[in-house]
């Protein structure tokens, strides 16, 4: 035992250590003080980075070497906010004081052009090449806008209504929230946001790019960031926790009859990009056996001759975890084609199971019209994740329904959100799995008698990618997005299958099977009880030794 728990403790030391030292997509590589006390909107144009100073009404040419200003001159208007830069070298600064749009030369000083802005409190601006993006904050809407007089070619709704400043990247529209101290990556085409980056500063206040890297200036910090997109890892880590968590499971027998005999299996934790286990699990009785589905789903498996009447079996175990919030950084455009897949992954979780229903012509149906001849991984996805949030609405009934009925019906839990979606990516051909596991319910040191469930899909040069339809069934694009390609730090995710599991069947965290004499009244329940470690120590601790009781003597008064 101690020798099996000292190296559990080196895998996990070396899982932390990996984790940590990759870098993650901004990641800053280069930080500059900014030499103005109010710096609001950037832009650039050739080698030359424009730092707008909103209060003082001034734009300064910046260097970034060191961060000191080489020139100054005075902004075309007296409440300036957002500035973008044409392909011509002309800065166009936005004042959402008057409302209005300036087209502005800095070589000459003159201002060449104006036009009133589509609403009242124009923000953030973005030159993309021919036309002029605007960010409106009191609306929360943002404009595709000829630029020479400010007719409107497109309207979409901006990611959160926090937004205040753009950036084009010569492919996608940023924008940037200085509440939720994110970047949001929208796709021009659809008007979505595609992805979700945290911000390196409290108070994002202007974003920029250069040679495919993105500029933020911080108003709270004044400072200046250079983030490069492409790190060595495809996601971001960040809200880690350190938790113990036990998962305890319990089946009540109100007789008369009696249980003869009870199998029930407990899906178990693994380490995962956003969560490493600290310690092995700690089971309150020895388990007849460890055995992993063909899914590579480990499982404790406990057998019992039988449950009295009047009695109950709990079992469980317990774990110290850390677990963190993860959001990976995907760019549609980056994504390949279905045929990129590797074979072995496609041929396994595109298969048909007794709840998907794959051969349904409405399933069928329902994926051609929704997908269409959508061949980009990410979009097919997308589309049916859109769909689903548009046609269900959440509510936990009990049962878990095949997505056909769940779709006629409009209404369904977590699992039948995730079943829907599984079944529909996989009719599109895209590999789709779950997961599952126990949740923090609002105070760290909490009891989850709920669970939840949400799916993954498979998308090439991404890997596996969570995605919790339920979870972004909401109003704002950002929140929408937030449920794709990303999870919060609240759970210890015990389960990770595709269904009809020799061990879990469509269970997850645990799964049980009995047999019994007579008329018996039969409960089962299920709780995880979330603890906090406190601060963070230098790595795991070795795990304590346990010391199980026996399988068969579990069953309590």
């Amino acid at each position: 035992m101690k020798t099996s728990s000292l190296l559990f403790t080196l895998i996990a030391c070396i899982v932390l250590r990996s984790v940590a030292a990759a870098a993650a997509p901004g990641d800053a590589a280069e930080t500059f003080s900014v030499p103005c006390r109010y710096p609001a909107g950037l832009a650039w144009h050739g080698a030359q980075l424009y730092v707008l100073d909103w209060r003082e009404a001034k734009i300064h040419a910046v260097s970034t070497e060191d961060g000191a200003i080489q020139q100054s001159f005075d902004a075309p208007t007296l409440r300036p906010h957002g500035i973008t830069c044409s392909n011509d070298g002309r800065l166009y600064v936005s004042d959402d004081h008057s409302g209005w749009v300036f087209r502005f030369n800095p070589q000459t000083g003159v201002v060449e052009n104006s036009f009133e802005a589509p609403g009242p409190n124009p923000a953030g601006l973005a030159w993309a090449g021919k036309t002029l993006y605007l960010l409106e904050q009191k609306s929360d809407r943002i404009y595709e806008l000829i630029p020479e007089d400010g007719t409107i070619l497109k309207i979409f709704a901006a990611p959160t209504k926090s937004c205040s400043t753009l950036a084009w990247d010569g492919t996608y529209l940023w924008a940037a929230d200085r509440i939720s101290d994110e970047f949001y990556v929208i796709d021009p085409q659809q008007g979505q946001v595609v992805t979700i980056l945290p911000a390196p500063g409290p108070y994002p206040a202007g974003i920029a790019f250069r040679n495919g890297d993105l500029w933020n200036v911080d108003f709270q910090e004044r400072e200046l960031y250079r983030l490069p997109l492409q790190g060595e890892q495809a996601f971001c880590l960040s809200e880690t926790r350190r938790a113990r968590v036990e998962y305890l499971w319990g089946l009540y027998n109100y007789g008369p009859g009696a249980v003869r005999s009870l199998t029930v299996n407990l899906a178990l934790p693994q380490n995962l990009p956003q969560q490493v286990l600290l310690s092995e699990p700690q089971f309150s009785m020895r388990p007849t056996r460890l055995e992993t589905d063909r899914w590579g789903q480990r499982c404790a498996v406990f057998e019992f001759d039988g449950v009295p009447a009047g009695r109950r079996q709990m079992i469980g175990y317990h774990v110290e975890a850390r677990v963190s919030a993860i959001r990976y950084v995907i760019f549609p455009d980056r994504c390949g084609t279905l045929a990129d897949i590797p074979a072995e992954i496609r041929e396994k979780y595109t298969a048909d199971g007794s709840r998907y229903r794959l051969d349904s012509a409405f399933i069928r149906d329902t994926v051609q019209a929704v997908v269409g001849e959508e061949s980009n991984p990410y979009w097919i996805a997308r589309k049916i994740f859109n769909h689903i949030i548009g046609k269900l609405e959440y509510e936990m009934v009990g049962g878990w329904d095949v997505p056909e009925v769940v779709l006629k019906r409009g209404t369904g839990s977590c699992s039948e959100y995730t079943f829907t979606f599984i079944a529909l990516c996989r009719a599109a051909g895209l590999p789709a799995r779950y997961q599952g596991g126990v949740v923090v319910r609002g105070d760290d040191a909490s009891i989850d008698e709920a669970h939840h469930r949400w799916a993954e899909v498979y998308l090439p040069n991404y890997g596996w990618i969570p995605i919790d339809a339920n979870a972004g069934d909401k109003d704002l694009p950002a929140e929408q997005a937030r449920a794709f390609g990303g999870l919060p730090n609240r759970f210890l995710i015990t389960t990770q299958s595709g269904g009809d599991s020799a061990h879990l069947a469509w269970g997850y965290n645990a799964h049980h099977t009995y047999q019994a004499t007579g008329f018996c009244k039969i409960e089962q329940e299920s709780f995880g009880f979330w603890e906090p470690l406190g601060d963070e120590e230098n790595g795991p601790k070795e795990p304590s030794a346990s010391q199980p009781a026996d399988a068969r003597t579990g069953v309590t008064q």
